[in-house]
């Protein structure tokens, strides 16, 4: 896994060197070549972690622990990872707000995900009380 980081940072570090020399030349570009090398470290990140998403789930499984739980979490990391690949490609092509606009419909997608896990541990909770 260590050497597929120092991939993902070799690919980063190429892409900001285009990204800076095209830029001069044509903004347009450098904000592709920013998407292109995002979507493409994402989909490699993506498919190194597969494997061990489903052995944990599979562990999980195997004691006891109900997966809704951890399909929430799971997306809710997902939430996260795209709502900040998608602030940030806004705010390299300039558009601080709609970067705010992206982090704040990302914020209330993760709680309304969570809020039935809410709603069921204070439903516990009452239970211990009562």
């Amino acid at each position: 896994m260590i050497n597929e980081v120092f991939k993902v940072l070799a690919v980063c570090i190429v892409a900001a060197a285009l990204c800076v020399v095209i830029r001069a030349k044509n903004a347009e570009y450098a904000f592709f070549i920013t998407i292109a090398a995002g979507i493409g470290i994402t989909l490699l990140v993506l498919r190194k972690i597969a494997v061990p998403i489903t052995v944990l789930r599979e562990k999980l499984e195997e004691y006891g622990v109900e997966s809704e739980y951890f399909k929430v979490a799971l997306k809710a990391v997902g939430i996260g990872y795209i709502t900040s690949f998608t602030a940030d490609a806004c705010r390299d092509s300039g558009q601080t707000s709609l970067a705010a606009k992206a982090e704040l419909a990302g914020k209330c997608a993760i709680f309304l995900l969570s809020l039935p896990l809410i709603i069921s541990v204070l439903e516990t909770a009452i239970g211990f009380t009562a």
